[in-house]
């Protein structure tokens, strides 16, 4: 229940959409303008969709465990207010590269169809699942699975100095290389590893999307040994670079939500000139 009835109805309609498209998996945070001015708003978007493609939505508090700016080693809440459009407004008064991030609350889908699933689960070169699934003795239809995500955005303040850094979350991206103050060259790379727990999350698909004035490339790669993946920086222009893990529900989630699989989502979103 919403606690301030000035909220006006655009953004009550906004969040009950919201609510309609959660059964889209995955979700990224997409700022407006990568490179600002230190005083200057940071608007970002959250969006809900696939292939870089998706809904943006109003901010709705309801929506995250957390959503922090970092920026210099020092972190703190972003100061949105619901019914924010776009759902991120900040403003820093360092420069840096500032890191915006989120945990989203747990949401679940039901699965009427054994089809649904599997194309899902293929997608994400997940099969061990599907193998799992049936060693379980779990139904082919009619079950649910609870998901999470964990996008994260990186933005050049000013300079853009600075580095990605682990920030506690289950599932999490850490670029290696700063995006911003790395030149772009033709056979030029940016380091990503994924974490686990904290720990390198090995061999593991990667989905990168890359968008610019002429283009739209979708790649599929994989993590290392060390959980490391390279990509290429040469074309420019927006990247998004997701990751899925699928694991048993803890007791409490399989409580709250019925669910036989949790499946936690990482994003993160940055910009090469």
């Amino acid at each position: 229940m919403l606690k301030k009835k000035s909220i006006n109805l655009l953004f009550v309609i906004g969040g009950l959409i919201f609510t309609f498209n959660l059964k889209a998996h995955e979700m990224w945070i997409e700022p407006v303008k990568y490179q600002v001015a230190r005083n200057q708003t940071i608007y970002a978007h959250e969006k809900v969709g696939q292939n870089f493609k998706g809904n943006q939505y109003s901010y709705l508090n309801t929506s995250y465990e957390k959503l922090d700016i970092t920026i210099n080693n020092k972190t703190r809440p972003v100061k949105s207010r619901i019914g924010d459009i776009p759902a991120i407004h900040e403003v820093t008064e360092e420069e840096g590269l500032a890191i915006i991030s989120a945990v989203s609350t747990v949401s679940d889908i039901r699965y009427q169809t054994w089809g649904k699933f599997e194309s899902f689960i293929k997608s994400k070169e997940l099969d061990w699942v599907l193998v799992k699934h049936k060693e379980r003795g779990l139904p082919s239809q009619g079950f649910t699975e609870a998901y999470q995500r964990f996008p994260k955005a990186l933005l050049k303040v000013g300079s853009g100095k600075g580095k990605d850094k682990a920030l506690g979350m289950r599932l999490e991206w850490v670029i290696e290389t700063n995006p911003y103050t790395t030149p772009r060259t033709e056979n030029g790379v940016i380091r990503a590893r994924l974490l686990w727990k904290g720990k390198p999350l090995k061999y593991t698909h990667v989905g990168v999307f890359n968008k610019n004035d002429k283009q739209f490339i979708k790649t599929s790669l994989s993590t290392d040994k060390n959980g490391m993946v390279e990509i290429p920086q040469a074309n420019g222009g927006e990247f998004l670079i997701n990751a899925v893990q699928m694991i048993k529900p803890s007791e409490k989630v399989r409580n709250e939500t019925g669910a036989v699989w949790e499946s936690l989502w990482a994003s993160v979103t940055y910009f090469i000139d």
